[in-house]
Parts: C-alpha cells; structure tokens; sequence
C-alpha cells in the first residue's frame, strides 16, 4: 500500500515521535489510535517499523489471543488504547496492572507483547511490528528532520545578523563618546568565522557518535 493514500498518514505528521522505553529498549514512537484502528510507528535510529491494523484485524487478533473473552471489537479496542498509549506516547509506563515486553526477530520484525486484566481475566495483545518502506521513513522522518534543520539553520543566520548589527550599533555609540556604566558588560566583537567553523567541528562529533 502506497502510505500516501492512507487517511492516518497527515494525522501521523501532526503527532511528534516522543521517547518511549519499552522493556528496557529504548526507542521513539508515533502513534494514532482512532475509534477502532490504530497505527504506530517505531525506531531506534537504525529501523523504522509499523503497524496498521482496522477493526477486521483487531477483532480476529484479539478473539485469537483470548479465548476466554467474549467482548465487542469495540470493548477489545477501548481497553488496548487504556493500558498501551500511555506507554506509546511517551507516559513511561502502561495501565495499571500491565505488562509490555519486546521481542525482535531475525526477519527484522519485532512484537511488543501486552498483557493486562480485562473483566477479571487476563487480556493478551501483540504488535506485529514489520519494517517500515523506505517512503514512509522518508515522509514521517526524514522530512519532518530536513525540514526543522532547515528552519534552524535559517534561525542561526538571522541571529548571526543580529549580532554584526549590534555589534556595529555599539560601535556608532562608542564612537559618538558612550562609555559603560560597567565594565563586565562589555563584550568581544563577534566573528563570525571561528563560530561557523565550531559549530561545523561539534556537529560533525555529533553526528560520528
């Protein structure tokens, strides 16, 4: 499926990816929960992975891994999103009385493995985590990076511009006979050469980490 044409990919962009630590992995999550869907997206930096899942799917996985409950998709659905989106979003922990671990398997895929209490008996969820295509990554992070790179590039050199000018209006002052009241106000004149190469240097460190 072309991820363009999926009716939660815009409201996914409008959500941050927030630092989830799930059975000691630590990783960044997106997730969208509707009325009886869901999509989340997980990484730690060097894959990407999904899931989408609409009340079809959810009503078989859940009958699937609990046998022993008799409940509406809606009922399955409304309990999942209580005990898993606090951990999803970045609240640190699940519902109360929950349980969440995390398996990776050597096709790449990974199962985050829930386990609470629904109606008194155990209740049993699975995300089938797959590797995400590369568009997606590209649409949901990629971009959103380039793009907040770019605005604060443009926001370092407008702020570079500000200094030179002040830096020339306290000039013109001094020039015109101003002195200051105190003397540990005053500051070196900026240049903006050793600061561009510094900054180069420490996110070229960055970046090799």
């Amino acid at each position: 499926m072309n991820p363009r044409t999926d009716p939660a990919e815009d409201i996914l962009l409008q959500h941050p990816w927030r630092p989830v630590t799930i059975d000691g992995c630590q990783l960044l999550a997106k997730s969208w929960f509707g009325e009886t869907a869901y999509r989340i997206l997980l990484t730690d930096m060097q894959c990407v992975w999904e899931e989408r899942m609409d009340a079809v799917a959810i009503e078989s996985r859940a009958q699937g891994l609990n046998r022993r409950l008799r409940a509406s998709v809606r009922a399955f659905f409304s309990h999942l999103c209580e005990v898993a989106q606090p951990c999803l979003s970045g609240g640190g922990r699940t519902g109360d009385e929950a349980q969440i671990s995390v398996r990776r398997w050597e096709d790449g895929n990974i199962t985050l493995r829930l386990k609470s209490e629904l109606a008194g008996l155990p209740f049993y969820w699975e995300f089938h985590c797959s590797p995400a295509p590369v568009a997606l990554v590209c649409v949901q992070l990629v971009r959103p990076l380039l793009a907040m790179s770019r605005l604060l590039q443009r926001q370092v050199e407008h702020l570079e511009d500000l200094l030179v000018r002040k830096d020339e209006e306290i000039q013109d002052y001094r020039e015109n006979g101003a002195t200051l009241s105190r003397e540990r106000l005053q500051t070196d004149i900026f240049d903006k050469q050793p600061y561009t190469e510094d900054f180069i240097e420490k996110a070229w460190n960055f970046s090799s980490l």
